[in-house]
């Protein structure tokens, strides 16, 4: 014998409310854009230089016709990303989902030679990127001899890896890379803090990258987020499904 339960009112409400508010609150994302603030790469082949004042910076490793390498250091200030956040959806409601860098670059095929001789030759490969705990290096002062001041061994720093990545130097520009959510960056980005960026070539990589500075087409770091339902709601949804439990249960019985 079939068995038949007819719910009251106030749980058939529940349930739909149920059901309706996961896709509801999914669909609550937004993206914004934060231009660099600060940028420079360093050089194996000048370890006493700043290139602050650049057009572009590299992550290359050496050649036989230019044997040295270089690292990219970028910076970036959240500060105004998470003001906006928080006006769009109230402190402390809103949790980070994920996060792309952008990079432009007007020498991206591989064999090109950037007219500045401080650079590379462009070519295909592998690199990494990091998130770095020192944001106290200045893109003015910060050269390769210099550099280890802010990469681990040297106090506290640390570097937490955001994905290794493939340049194919194709000729395409931009690129975007979507960095892997390190518990740091993210929490530095819900802070609004700074947030420091180190690029490296992967051992035994060919690579030779390019990308511009704040000169010109700047790097850009896109942060997505997703709304997080406020207490109310999570009961809400808790009591629904806990409601459905009971039914079901009691359907079984019978």
């Amino acid at each position: 014998m079939k068995h038949y339960m007819t719910l009251s009112p106030a749980l058939k409400l529940t349930l739909i409310l149920t059901a309706a508010l996961p896709a509801s609150l999914s669909a609550q994302s937004t993206t914004l854009s934060q231009v660099v603030a600060q940028n420079t790469y360093v050089s194996s082949g000048q370890p006493t230089t700043s290139f602050n004042g650049f057009g572009g910076m590299e992550i290359a490793v050496p050649t036989t016709a230019q044997p040295r390498t270089e690292e990219t250091l970028i910076q970036f200030n959240t500060a105004a990303l998470q003001s906006d956040f928080n006006a769009d959806y109230g402190a402390g409601n809103w949790a980070v989902t994920a996060v792309t860098l952008t990079l432009f670059s007007n020498f991206a095929t591989a064999g090109q030679q950037p007219g500045n001789s401080s650079f590379n030759q462009i070519a295909a490969g592998n690199f990494e990127l990091d998130w770095l705990s020192d944001n106290n290096w200045s893109a003015s002062a910060i050269t390769w001899n210099t550099l280890p001041t802010v990469l681990p061994g040297t106090g506290n720093n640390t570097l937490d890896s955001l994905g290794d990545f493939n340049y194919l130097a194709s000729g395409t520009s931009p690129n975007t890379w979507t960095l892997g959510l390190d518990p740091n960056l993210v929490s530095e980005i819900g802070s609004g803090g700074l947030v420091s960026i180190f690029g490296q070539p992967t051992a035994g990589s060919t690579v030779g990258y390019l990308f511009n500075t704040l000169n010109n087409n700047p790097a850009v770091l896109n942060i997505t987020v997703a709304e997080v339902p406020e207490p109310t709601t999570t009961a809400l949804v808790v009591s629904g499904l806990a409601g459905l439990a009971a039914v079901r249960r009691r359907i079984n019985q019978k």
